[in-house]
């Protein structure tokens, strides 16, 4: 009887650890990165930016960001229980307390969410999280060591004068599109 009674209580409580494990973006992305449904990449700041023309100060907030990690589902038709499902996933991971919400935009047919991780002056991750009901969901984390969100804006600033070349880029959109027409 004594087994049979230490045998439940150990079952409940690896039940309750692993109903309590949250998943992290991190494994998220891990464990679709190589889902055919997915479409996943990995940039590296080197391919977006024009660093003869970015200042001194913007060079130096460029130092601290690391990589861009890509994670979308392109709209089909065959697969939109599969976004809502996503959706909900990604919602899911968000709500754990270190994501900070910065920012949101949109309403029910297409929203954006930016968070980051770490302390105010010396951020780790920025989280861009958005879908659109026409074109899918998506997720991008801006990795990087003690990143400043007003130097980040700064940065992102400089996308209005051309000082970051998207050229680069351009093949990831391509990507996106050739998802979408399979």
């Amino acid at each position: 009887m004594k087994f049979i009674k230490a045998l439940s209580i150990a079952a409940l409580s690896i039940g309750f650890i692993a109903c309590n494990s949250e998943q992290s973006l991190q494994k998220y992305y891990v464990d679709n990165q190589d889902n055919k449904e997915f479409v996943a990449i990995d940039v590296p700041t080197s391919m977006f930016t024009n660093a003869e023309s970015l200042d001194e100060e913007q060079l130096k907030t460029l130092e601290t960001i690391k990589k861009i990690n890509l994670l979308a589902i392109p709209k089909k038709a065959e697969n939109e229980e599969r976004i809502a499902a996503e959706k909900s996933n990604i919602s899911e991971i968000l709500k754990n307390k270190k994501y900070q919400l910065l920012m949101k935009y949109g309403g029910a047919n297409a929203k954006m969410e930016v968070y980051y991780t770490g302390e105010e002056e010396a951020v780790d991750e920025v989280v861009v999280y958005g879908f659109d009901n026409e074109r899918g969901v998506g997720i991008a984390r801006v990795l990087g060591d003690n990143m400043k969100p007003g130097d980040i804006l700064g940065l992102m600033r400089s996308l209005e004068k051309g000082d970051i070349d998207m050229d680069g880029l351009k093949g990831i959109s391509t990507i996106f599109s050739d998802q979408v027409s399979k």
